[in-house]
């Protein structure tokens, strides 16, 4: 299991799930520092490989992707958590090359990470997961979050074109779509009730990849259960 932007209270919550659910884990992040803080679960548990990089450039993607190769150790699945910060500010106050930034922090690294690494899940011949992980603001206007709206709406629809141009291969391609914010110790004051933990988003990816269901994108809404 490779785990693309394994950085700070979420990385660390979807690497100790993956662990103690029984996937060895390779974790990529852009800062060692960031990866030498995840920690293993105690006892003999699946290894826990970290990686250094990012897809922040096509550059990057292939000598991330070039670095697991070198491993070894070829990863049944990939779960892409790629993303700027939710910063408020309404579209019309901006210049455009804001949104251009947005599209640089939350669209282009998924898709430089597709490139390089979906061919990397099908040099095995065994059947993989693709897994992106969307915010919320994808199905309609987030009031005040203009901007990451439609960088949302833009990723959703890159992991349904990539679905489809990956059809009948050995990879399914999905968006797992977290319909809230996530509650974490940093905005735990003011988060609402309804808000998944980064340890929930873990538990919902690990029953994602045991089923074998092909819808582009799958909600996460806790309000739901789904």
């Amino acid at each position: 299991m490779l785990v693309l932007g394994a950085e700070g209270e979420v990385g660390q919550a979807m690497v100790t799930t993956l662990l103690e659910t029984g996937y060895p884990v390779i974790a990529v992040a852009r800062e060692r520092r960031e990866l030498e803080a995840l920690t293993r679960p105690a006892g003999n548990g699946p290894e826990l490989v970290r990686v250094p990089g990012s897809t922040d450039t096509e550059t990057a993607g292939a000598a991330l992707a070039n670095a697991v190769r070198l491993l070894r150790r070829p990863p049944g699945a990939v779960v892409a958590m790629v993303g700027g910060s939710f910063t408020p500010g309404r579209l019309l106050d901006h210049p455009a090359d804001r949104l251009r930034e947005k599209f640089d922090e939350d669209l282009f690294p998924h898709l430089i990470a597709a490139r390089h690494l979906l061919p990397l899940l099908g040099e095995s011949g065994a059947r993989g997961t693709y897994l992106l992980i969307g915010g919320p603001a994808a199905e309609a206007p987030w009031a005040g979050y203009g901007h990451l709206s439609v960088s949302s709406a833009a990723l959703r629809m890159l992991a349904r074109a990539l679905r489809e141009e990956t059809l009948g291969g050995p990879v399914r391609v999905q968006q797992l779509a977290v319909c809230a914010p996530l509650r974490t110790t940093e905005n735990r004051q003011h988060a609402c009730p309804d808000w998944p933990a980064p340890d929930e988003l873990g538990r919902r990816v690990v029953d994602l990849l045991a089923q074998s269901g092909h819808e582009p994108v799958v909600r996460f809404d806790r309000r739901r259960r789904t």
